[in-house]
């Protein structure tokens, strides 16, 4: 096992290796770090005030960066963190191998904007407004990526379950909350989401 420095603040050196650590964190994070997962792995002894002054210093030297911004994003009524590429690098990133994208028929991405709109809602639910049965697989298909979960049961006989969005479907999508989709009604007369 090799020796740790210290990260307890108190001078210039702990506090660079601390904005530093943190600065690596969120790069191999996939999600948004907050203050109670950083301290998790960093170590509880870390004092959270010494976490809030990294991220200080890191905003400060990510303020003047000319591709990668330090984002504050809140979750469950929680600041949370992680780094992203801006607009001015998007043009480089034109140019690169572009990923091979998943394809997902209409009835997932319907599926998943229903859920999305309308959570939490059952499978019942998503029936009735789309006017036919739900194909096992679409949910698996969902969940499976990550962009929805059970988040509960309907108080009804045979309690079904409740669906929602994850984090993970805010990340993918560029969201910070679900404020951000667009209205429901904007699509009302588009097709097969009416109701």
């Amino acid at each position: 096992m090799t020796d740790q420095p210290s990260l307890l603040p108190g001078d210039e050196t702990a506090d660079s290796a601390l904005a530093a650590l943190i600065e690596a964190l969120l790069m191999a994070s996939d999600e948004p770090l907050d203050l109670t997962a950083l301290q998790r792995m960093i170590g509880a002894e870390t004092p959270l005030g010494a976490l809030q002054d990294a991220l200080r210093r890191l905003d400060a030297q990510y303020a003047s960066h000319p591709f990668i911004d330090l984002k504050t994003v809140t979750r469950a009524g929680q600041s949370a963190w992680r780094l992203t590429a801006n607009a001015q690098l998007a043009p480089y990133i034109a140019r690169s191998e572009p990923p091979r994208a998943s394809r997902y028929s209409r009835a997932v991405l319907e599926t998943l904007a229903l859920i999305a709109w309308r959570q939490p809602i059952s499978r019942g639910e998503i029936e009735a407004v789309r006017g036919v049965a739900v194909n096992p697989q679409i949910l698996r298909t969902l969940s499976e990526r990550g962009w929805i979960r059970v988040v509960g049961h309907k108080d009804t006989p045979g309690r079904p379950e409740l669906l929602g969005t994850t984090p993970a479907f805010l990340a993918d999508f560029g969201l910070d909350s679900l404020e951000q989709l667009p209205a429901f009604d904007q699509f009302v007369g588009q097709g097969a989401l009416d109701v």
